[in-house]
């Protein structure tokens, strides 16, 4: 099938969630660099779904998630460059592809800037967990993290198949 292509222009919420998401990047390089010496040789490396704590590994494992945020982000940085390959509720037309396009990026963004949020927030926590013992997650990350992905999902999708 082929798609029409655009090139889209960023708004203001596109900028606001790119600045957050950049930021959520440089604070999870920051935060490793700034404590890992600090850090004992062992250090909580996987939660459970409870936000325990369950698996420990050796201070080095604090760069795993870094390395794949930083990947997840280009990943996803690139693929908001090309919103004619996203699958959509709706068939793509001339008259609606910006729109659905538009739609489709600012969903890839707000997902990205979700993740590296998360990812900021678990490198946090497993510092605080390694250097002053406090434990786990907390009960209701894993319910957060998903209804914020699955209610951006939700409210993307509604916004595309929903009258102009």
């Amino acid at each position: 099938m082929n798609t029409p292509k655009v090139r889209l222009t960023l708004d203001r919420f596109d900028i606001i969630i790119e600045i957050l998401g950049v930021l959520g990047v440089v604070l999870l390089i920051a935060l490793p660099i700034l404590h890992y010496n600090d850090l004992p040789e062992s250090i909580p490396r996987h939660y459970g779904v409870d936000g325990e704590p369950d698996g420990f590994g050796q201070k080095n494992v604090i760069w795993t998630l870094p390395l794949v945020g930083i990947a997840l982000y280009i990943g996803l940085s690139v693929l908001t460059r090309y919103p004619h390959l996203f699958n959509y509720p709706n068939d793509i037309t001339e008259e609606n592809k910006v729109r659905q396009y538009t739609i489709g990026a600012k969903m890839v963004r707000t997902i990205k800037t979700i993740i590296m949020g998360s990812f900021t927030y678990i490198i946090y926590i497993t510092i605080q967990n390694a250097l002053y013992g406090k434990q786990g997650l907390g009960n209701y990350f894993l319910i957060v993290f998903l209804g914020l992905i699955f209610g951006a999902i939700g409210y993307f999708i509604f916004q595309s198949v929903k009258k102009q």
